[in-house]
């Protein structure tokens, strides 16, 4: 979701998780595909900045909170400096998604970067049942 839409509100929580509309969404085409949100399971949530300075102070904020992250430098025409917070075995609901979304939005709002979404992986089990 863009600027505007969070400014006037066209983006809003819904049940059952509080997640936002667009992780909901993301989350049911997840379940879609096989998978068990409840699970324990590996994800990933992506923040990107155009500074090291603001990248390295997010960083910072998130060794701090002891949270799974990499920084990863600008490479391979990508000109961005990016943050991975990782999530181990941790099921994505009711409370790991949400808090972490919101956790990454605010990081990215706070230091000037983009939050860029998430992406969860499936277990060893569910990609026995494709």
């Amino acid at each position: 979701m863009g600027l505007l839409s969070k400014m006037f509100g066209a983006r809003a929580r819904v049940a059952p998780y509080g997640l936002w509309g667009d992780d909901a969404e993301q989350l049911a085409a997840f379940e879609a595909r096989g998978a068990e949100p409840g699970a324990p399971r590996e994800s990933e949530f992506f923040i990107s900045f155009t500074s090291d300075v603001k990248a390295k102070a997010a960083a910072d904020v998130l060794r701090t909170q002891r949270v799974y992250h990499e920084l990863v430098e600008p490479s391979h025409d990508i000109p961005e400096w990016m943050i991975f917070v990782r999530g181990y075995q941790q099921p994505l609901v009711p409370d790991f998604l949400r808090e972490t979304v919101d956790l990454c939005s605010d990081l990215a709002a706070r230091f000037g970067g983009e939050y860029e979404g998430w992406a969860g992986l499936l277990t060893a089990e569910e990609k026995g049942g494709e």
